[in-house]
């Protein structure tokens, strides 16, 4: 049960004692402003866990109740949840690409002459542990921004001739940005 339905309980145990006990009334012994009890009544409006506490205080609803209301008032649906979980990752992924020079490293490498696609290989030449290697080489096929072809060649496909770090951070983001949209 809402916080929501348990004042709409409080209200119509209050008319049935008194048939002209209004919502008005209701708010005036909350210490609420009738219009945001009204909003919060009608569902358009969710109630402050501050509000919550304080009413619960004087309904004589317990403090662990209260808790509870609050909890459910504030829990976030299935749907926003999963939205947020997924913000969270893209978040990580954006602040990985920006943070760990090693993806840029591995484009550059990619792009040279006597590149080898060789893990172990590329974290030497970049002063980087494999581990390293395979998190920023994962995250750069999952961006679209490198490529292992069946034959084994890694492709480069930022689409950007001379790359810089610079360039390579900006288009990096807008990837991430756009699969977050999706």
């Amino acid at each position: 049960m809402a916080f929501r339905e348990r004042l709409l309980q409080e209200l119509e145990s209050r008319r049935k004692k008194n048939p002209r006990y209004s919502m008005r009334a209701l708010a005036a012994f909350l210490g609420a402003d009738h219009s945001t009890l009204s909003q919060i009544l009608r569902g358009t409006r969710s109630p402050p866990a501050r509000s919550i506490r304080l009413w619960s205080s004087k309904l004589g609803i317990s403090q662990e109740e209260a808790s509870l209301y609050i909890a459910a008032e504030h829990t976030p649906d299935v749907q926003t949840a999963e939205r947020q979980h997924q913000l969270r990752q893209w978040t990580a992924e954006a602040m990985s690409v920006v943070s760990e020079p090693a993806h840029f490293h591995i484009l550059r490498l990619c792009r040279a002459g006597g590149f080898r696609p060789d893990c172990r290989w590329i974290a030497s030449e970049i002063g980087a542990s494999v581990d390293q290697v395979n998190l920023a080489l994962s995250r750069l096929l999952r961006l679209r921004l490198l490529q292992i072809k069946e034959s084994g060649q890694w492709k480069d496909l930022t689409g950007i001739p001379n790359l810089t770090e610079r360039g390579f951070r900006k288009l990096a983001l807008a990837r991430v940005r756009e699969l977050a949209a999706k």
